[in-house]
């Protein structure tokens, strides 16, 4: 099997699935190093049409990272069958046979209370039922999807639009640290690759691939999350849309959705008939946080103190401990309010 530094190598190139998987054909099996990459025509040729990339180092230590190449043991068989399914991903934290049956949420960045409660709690009954959960690691819809699978004990993979050394959003890096301890945090992208906008759209044809359902929460007309629900639909997946207030701008990309044929989701019940499974229970998993974020907590309590009280008191720069504080309310272990910052 090829290691990291070739797929490195290859894929900075950042063709699209289609091409990289064109071009590893060209190279042959016997193209197995970075060395035999670099020295081969095809790559030669193939790297002249490409921009050569500024660098774009690490920005946070990702600690073990394996990548799983295509026609592998251990690629997902899901994406492995999909339409269109990257080469290579690369992998923090684990992808295990109890991944199938998968099904994602995705919807809105910007989600309401509701959208994001509807989310959490959705996840948390389909992982408590032993479906893993798939989203997209963002804000919003995503960021409680997440969430509600890691609070029920049960397994969740996110899908970033970024090398796994370049988490987006950055805020959400603490939520990814946890994800990887039981689940997977998972990127076609190669170490260092930030993410531009022309990613997520792949990415999102990624998350369709690893999954047999899509649900949809709280999507405008113009969210990433119509196209991961589209491709799937493609490949004759099923796809759900929560219901919302027909005056709300952000449910509209959903009502197209169900007017497209998509299945209005009363129930997580119906996600568990749709795929013709039955519960199962998971184990909980015990929250898990580092230990300058232990000490935060350590420090909090039920009445809110500020920012730059409790900055004082724990001689910890404003900009860092803002960092960790956003990270802590992310996993649901603190409150922000008008008066600082509480304990959940």
């Amino acid at each position: 099997m090829r290691d990291i530094e070739f797929w490195q190598a290859l894929l900075s190139l950042d063709l699209p699935p289609s091409r990289a998987r064109a071009l590893l054909d060209r190279l042959g099996p016997s193209c197995l190093s970075v060395e035999d990459l670099r020295a081969s025509d095809p790559f030669a040729e193939a790297s002249k049409r490409v921009k050569p990339r500024r660098g774009s180092p690490a920005r946070h230590p990702v600690g073990d990272v394996r990548v799983l190449e295509l026609g592998s043991a251990e690629y997902p068989k899901a994406l492995s069958e999909s339409e269109d399914p990257p080469p290579a991903l690369f992998v923090r934290g684990s992808l295990v046979d109890c991944d199938e049956p998968a099904v994602a949420i995705v919807g809105t960045r910007g989600a309401s209370s509701y959208g994001k409660a509807v989310a959490r709690q959705i996840a948390s009954e389909l992982a408590k039922g032993g479906v893993t959960v798939v989203s997209g690691g963002a804000q919003g819809v995503d960021a409680n999807a997440h969430l509600g699978a890691l609070e029920a004990g049960g397994r969740t993979i996110a899908v970033l639009g970024s090398g796994l050394d370049r988490p987006y959003p950055v805020s959400n890096r603490g939520l990814f640290d946890r994800i990887a301890q039981s689940g997977a945090v998972v990127s076609q992208f190669p170490l260092g690759a930030k993410p531009d906008r022309w990613r997520f759209p792949l990415r999102n044809y990624t998350i369709a691939g690893l999954v047999r359902a899509v649900v949809v929460v709280e999507a405008p007309e113009q969210s990433g999350s119509l196209i991961t629900a589209r491709a799937a639909a493609d490949e004759g997946k099923l796809v759900f849309v929560t219901p919302g207030p027909i005056t709300s701008t952000t449910h509209r990309g959903g009502f197209r959705l169900i007017n497209d044929g998509a299945t209005l989701l009363y129930t997580p019940d119906q996600v568990f008939e749709g795929l013709g499974i039955a519960r199962r229970v998971a184990q909980p998993v015990a929250p898990s946080v580092t230990p300058m974020q232990r000490k935060i907590l350590d420090s909090l309590g039920v009445e809110p103190i500020l920012v730059d009280s409790l900055g004082d008191a724990l001689d910890i720069p404003p900009g860092e401990l803002l960092a960790e504080l956003t990270t802590l309310e992310i996993l649901g272990l603190v409150l922000k309010s008008g008066a600082g910052y509480s304990k959940l």
